[in-house]
């Protein structure tokens, strides 16, 4: 039994030597806790943190790829803009071309009118001239043909004269006269 005493009596004066161990157990143990939740805390705030970046990231990304879509849009517009202005002044200028060959032509055509009236200013002299030269043929023609029908004339009352003059004379004739 002094055995079971002196175990006793060892139990209990290890006691307050479990007690403290227990709490330094449950201290280390609760530190250990702390540790972990702050550890936990700690890989959440990296986490969030990581994810803050990845997302600041994406949207830089984003915006650098509407950027580049921007500028390509721009660039297809200015492009088409200069496209259709150069168009344009393609047309244009082809009108100006047609409008001024136009013109040329207007032009030439009224100078090749006015040559013409300034030859007939030069030689409106000669058209009098051969409008009085058409006039005094004509005239000439009238005249022949006048002279020709007297002629006719003269030569029917000569060639009746005649006739009659025989007649007589061929009566007197047949008659004795």
């Amino acid at each position: 039994m002094n055995r079971i005493i002196l175990g006793f009596c060892s139990i209990l004066a290890s006691m307050p030597l479990l007690a403290a161990n227990q709490f330094d157990q449950l201290h280390a143990l609760e530190q250990q806790h702390q540790r972990e939740v702050a550890a936990a805390a700690a890989e959440q705030a990296r986490q969030a943190a990581a994810e803050q970046a990845r997302l600041a990231e994406q949207r830089r990304v984003e915006q650098r790829r509407q950027q580049e879509a921007q500028r390509l849009a721009d660039n297809r517009a200015s492009a088409l803009r200069k496209e259709k202005q150069a168009e344009e002044q393609r047309l244009r200028s082809r009108d100006e071309k047609y409008e001024d060959q136009l013109r040329a032509m207007e032009l030439e055509s009224r100078q090749l009118e006015l040559q013409a009236r300034r030859a007939v200013t030069e030689r409106t002299d000669d058209y009098i001239d051969a409008d009085l030269n058409e006039q005094a043929a004509r005239t000439d023609v009238l005249q022949s043909g006048a002279d020709a029908t007297r002629n006719l004339a003269l030569g029917n009352k000569a060639l009746l004269e005649d006739t009659g003059k025989a007649e007589v004379n061929r009566s007197n004739r047949i008659f004795g006269d």
